[in-house]
């Protein structure tokens, strides 16, 4: 790889940070309620939080630091950053991986199913969905990542005015125990 001068490696890093927060704050102000009006192939960002979760350990007989053990987090509701609900989080974590990298830790693969639509009924069947799918680091016999970490993992897909959703899902355990995802995503260009 050729060398670069460090006055051109820093002009460039700086016209790239530049450049990606002006794109980041153009996409912001658009707010953060999904209203599938945005142009396909438009990257979009959409920011949802939710309070803290407990995961449920299913797998009988476990002291939840085996080899396919099986956590769900029941219907968690989500919220835009106005704090209005928007819809609902499901999700289940099955362990693949026991004393990795190091001991005591695991590995999980992650399914997250986000489900828009308001609690009135509609939520229940609402074809607005954007689903992550995973894998990351996670403490021994602890339901969730650690407080105070993130987690970025693949968006797979979705369905409604999600679908064909790609992109990618930033899920940050925040200090006070809340959490906050931040979905980027493409849809497919449409004719």
């Amino acid at each position: 790889m050729p060398q670069t001068s460090i006055g051109t490696r820093h002009v460039v890093y700086w016209l790239t940070l530049v450049s990606g927060l002006l794109a980041a704050i153009t996409v912001l102000a658009a707010g953060d309620k999904p209203t599938g009006r945005e142009a396909n192939g438009a990257t979009k960002v959409l920011v949802v939080t939710h309070g803290p979760v407990a995961t449920q350990l299913t797998t009988p007989g476990s002291d939840g630091h085996q080899l396919g053990d099986q956590r769900v987090l029941t219907a968690t509701p989500i919220f835009d950053r106005r704090a209005r609900e928007v819809g609902r989080l499901d999700a289940q974590l099955l362990t693949t991986s026991v004393d990795y990298p190091a001991s005591g830790d695991e590995v999980r693969m992650t399914t997250l199913n986000f489900v828009f639509g308001d609690s009135s009924g509609t939520l229940a069947g609402s074809p607005d969905q954007i689903f992550v799918s995973g894998s990351g680091f996670y403490p021994r016999r602890q339901g969730t990542i650690a407080g105070g970490l993130d987690l970025v993992r693949p968006i797979i897909g979705g369905s409604g005015r999600f679908s064909g959703a790609t992109g990618s899902a930033l899920t940050e355990h925040l200090g006070d125990d809340s959490w906050r995802h931040t979905l980027r995503f493409v849809l497919p260009v449409r004719p």
